[in-house]
């Protein structure tokens, strides 16, 4: 089934359907019917999930390094921080790229800022809780994460702890020079910076949830769109079959008359000749 499965997910979201039902007749067809309802369950993925999804395939060691780095930001602090910080910019880079590539790859040519960071939310999201991550790595996405819990998960620590500094345990030298004015200042500017960095990345996780919100309002209208889509085709289909069995029918018709007619003239001509 693991075969089948990668099959599955392999396949661009225009086909999924079409993909699943045959996994499903097959596994069916051998005996494997609980199987089968398992993978029927299996709902057809977004654009930026399927995107994901190829990316864990293509390039599974960049997927393991974003969670490693999100792990490490969870519980950093202070400088340790700012470095994990700059490894994961520098990751999520490398994953724009990586999802541009895939979408073009996939003939959509009007790739947009929106949908590559849509995919980088959920890649974030994945990245960020314990049972995502492994369905995440195993390329298995089938639906958009939730981005606010990835963004407690991910920046959690942080977050919680208020200055990262403050909550260290000072050293002796700290310790001995705590009252000068040189130490205050330093403490002062150290919770400053700290504050301003934690309102920069509540306004950068505020804006990605109002994008994605949006997005996904966007995703709903576009599925409700292809599901009437689909019950218009049906429609057609059905009428197709009647009219091509009304065809058939006509054309059975037209043979009867056409043999009658020659029977006929055959009849005619004999009488005429006696």
């Amino acid at each position: 089934m693991a075969d089948d499965l990668d099959s599955l997910f392999a396949t661009p979201p225009a086909a999924f359907i079409a993909e699943r039902k045959r996994i499903v007749a097959a596994l069916k067809g051998a005996g494997r019917k609980d199987e089968a309802k398992e993978v029927d369950k299996i709902p057809r993925p977004s654009v930026a999930v399927w995107t994901v999804n190829q990316i864990a395939r293509r390039d599974p060691e960049v997927i393991r390094r974003l969670g490693a780095i999100t792990t490490r930001l969870q519980s950093a602090a202070g400088a340790e921080y700012g470095a994990a910080a700059a490894e994961l910019r520098q990751v999520l880079d490398e994953l724009r790229g990586e999802a541009a590539a895939v979408l073009a790859a996939a003939g959509h040519d009007d790739i947009g800022p929106h949908l590559v960071q849509r995919v980088i939310a959920n890649l974030r999201a994945a990245a960020g809780g314990r049972e995502t991550r492994a369905t995440l790595e195993a390329g298995r996405l089938t639906r958009d994460v939730e981005e606010p819990d990835a963004a407690a998960s991910l920046f959690g620590g942080a977050l919680a702890a208020g200055a990262p500094a403050a909550r260290e345990r000072p050293t002796a030298r700290a310790a001995t020079t705590a009252t000068t004015g040189a130490d205050a200042k330093a403490k002062a500017e150290s919770a400053a910076q700290a504050k301003a960095q934690e309102r920069a990345r509540a306004k950068e996780i505020a804006a990605a949830e109002r994008e994605i919100k949006r997005l996904r309002d966007a995703d709903a209208a576009a599925r409700k769109d292809v599901e009437r889509a689909e019950r218009a085709v049906a429609g057609a289909r059905k009428e197709l079959d009647a009219a091509e069995k009304r065809l058939a029918a006509d054309r059975d018709e037209a043979a009867d008359a056409a043999d009658a007619l020659a029977q006929a003239e055959a009849e005619l001509a004999r009488v005429s000749k006696s």
